[in-house]
């Protein structure tokens, strides 16, 4: 044991030695070139004016270079760094020529270490690159980076032995998100023209809404995954999906289409053959407007003003573009929420906690539900039943209970039960959005802002249902910057914990309450999820620009910090 220990220590201090060394050798790299019109240029400026020759990749790698330097002072986002390896892959006349893309820590690419935050992963080069990592190399890009995460993946924390704590850029006292919390970081700080991320429960939509960025989670086989480690390798119930983060909505389509354009399916065998069709999108083909469906409730944690107020500043620019704007009335979430978090921890969570050496800490928001669902059934059982029983005003915690002694590790025939209930219940969620003429959902990303550090533990994983239930449903969902807390506007009232509100949340939903303070959080990035259906990442993007314009319309859109 003491020796594991010592072996832990030893593999964090010599990661995070390398990491100092690799960030020396970017310092050096990059020169005193003016970067300012380098930094001006969108995604398709920028691989047309390397492709005409106007710029060249050693420019747009010093430019990009700087800001790399400049977020990991800031921020401590980078997990690693190889700026001429990456430029040695960099060619012209390609659809992402010098593109500079980061990846996060848990994309393979040859040579560098995939850790996933664990300390036994470290210091161990992966041999082969990833199917996403050579399509982006053949594309021409520039993948200079590897960002931050969390050990064992699955918090809205980034924080790990192995890497340490990754700060908001908009708040360092706050969290960026997790578990791509370093990749957006660096996007905020403009390190980086697009972040290739993961999301099993939220991992790009979250950081993506924290630090004020654009991200669109596929549906699982439309983006290159295969190669990309996972928390919960082999789970194909709610299966993790590497996607894209960027800093504006315009290079984030843009990547999205020059991506499938490169015919992923030819790199990766996974990805289903569809091309990109942005002009098949049936609200544009009709020349209509889209409808829109708000759930403004997950049916277990409600949103905080400052997200609340988010959804409905949303709503309320939509509306005045002329749009049809609805309450969307799903399936019961909760039920949802129940047959998905058993599917997730049908393992009791054994696959996040094998590989933790000893000593080794791992975040709270992955500790505290585990814990819940390591306890016997019987006491599962009991808790539940005293939850029913004696919570006032009764019935309060009736579907906190059903969630908590539902969480046990399950056999083969019950994961297959789930597995039908889970099909009965996406059908009735699709019938829903049909019966209702929806093409959109218009929901919180979470239901608190970027969270202070070490405060998850309180909040739990079950905060991020609202991003979860997309995962669960396997449809396509993407987020849109809208505004930032405003202490003014955002604060709780006087006596609030005396309210009916207050009275009739859970115990869970008062846990997530209390780390929200409107003052503290004043200025933090606070976004919107657009979510559509299956495979439909082309109409997703074409809603978010929708969104987007009509926030921008109304002057209150959100204006992202120049750091």
């Amino acid at each position: 044991m003491f020796a594991s220990g010592t072996a832990h220590s030893a593999a964090c201090a010599r990661k995070k030695q390398n990491i100092v060394d690799a960030v020396r050798i970017l310092t050096k790299a990059c020169g005193n070139e003016d970067d300012a019109h380098v930094l001006e240029l969108c995604l398709p400026q920028l691989v047309a004016e390397v492709n005409s020759g106007t710029l060249t990749p050693d420019a747009v790698a010093t430019a990009y270079g700087k800001r790399c330097v400049a977020a990991h002072e800031a921020t401590n986002c980078l997990a690693d760094a190889f700026l001429d390896e990456g430029l040695s892959h960099v060619s012209p006349g390609k659809p992402l020529s010098a593109v500079p893309v980061s990846l996060k820590d848990v994309v393979d690419i040859e040579g560098h270490d995939t850790t996933m935050g664990y300390s036994v992963y470290a210091n161990r080069p992966v041999p082969t690159s990833a199917p996403i990592v050579k399509l982006l190399q053949d594309a021409g890009a520039l993948l200079h980076v590897k960002t931050t995460v969390p050990t064992g993946l699955l918090s809205f924390e980034t924080e790990s032995d192995l890497f340490g704590v990754t700060t908001n850029p908009y708040n360092p006292k706050f969290s960026p998100g997790g578990s791509t919390g370093g990749g957006a970081a660096l996007l905020a700080f403009q390190g980086s023209m697009v972040e290739i991320a993961t999301d099993t429960g939220g991992s790009v939509r979250m950081p993506a809404a924290n630090c004020g960025l654009y991200a669109v989670k596929s549906s699982a086989y439309r983006f290159p995954s295969y190669g990309v480690a996972s928390c919960a390798p082999g789970l194909e119930t709610t299966q993790t999906v590497c996607s894209p983060i960027a800093r504006s909505l315009e290079d984030l389509s843009a990547f999205w289409e020059r991506v499938v354009g490169m015919k992923p399916w030819e790199y990766d065998h996974s990805c289903v053959p569809l091309p990109w069709q942005p002009q098949a999108v049936d609200f544009i083909q009709a020349k209509r407007k889209p409808r829109w469906g708000v759930m403004y409730n997950d049916g277990l944690i409600p949103p905080t003003p400052a997200c609340k107020r988010a959804l409905s500043l949303a709503v309320d620019a939509l509306k005045k573009q002329g749009h049809e704007v609805r309450d969307f009335k799903p399936p019961n979430p909760l039920d949802g929420l129940r047959i998905g978090y058993q599917l997730v921890f049908s393992d009791a969570g054994k696959c996040l906690l094998k590989p933790l050496s000893p000593k080794e800490n791992i975040n709270g928001a992955i500790s505290s539900i585990c814990t819940i669902v390591g306890l016997p059934l019987f006491v599962k059982r009991l808790l539940a039943s005293s939850l029913r029983v004696f919570s006032r005003p009764a019935g309060r915690n009736d579907g906190w209970a059903s969630i908590v002694e539902a969480l046990h590790t399950k056999t083969s025939d019950e994961e297959r039960d789930l597995i039908v209930q889970r099909e009965h219940y996406k059908a009735a969620w699709r019938q829903a959005m049909k019966d209702q003429g929806i093409d959109f959902i218009l929901c919180p990303v979470h239901a608190l802002p970027p969270v202070p550090h070490k405060k998850t533990a309180i909040a739990t994983l079950i905060a991020s249902n609202y991003c979860f239930m997309y995962n669960f449903l396997d449809v396509t969902a993407g987020v849109v910057p809208v505004t930032t807390v405003n202490s003014a506007l955002d604060t709780l009232p006087e006596n609030f914990q005396q309210s009916d509100e207050y009275l009739n949340m859970n115990d869970a939903a008062r846990n997530v309450w209390s780390v929200y303070d409107a003052t503290s959080m004043d200025g933090l990035p606070l976004g919107v999820q657009v979510v559509g259906w299956k495979l439909e990442e082309e109409k997703v993007l074409a809603g978010m620009k929708v969104l987007d314009d009509a926030l921008k319309d109304t002057e209150l859109g959100f204006r992202q910090k120049a750091f």
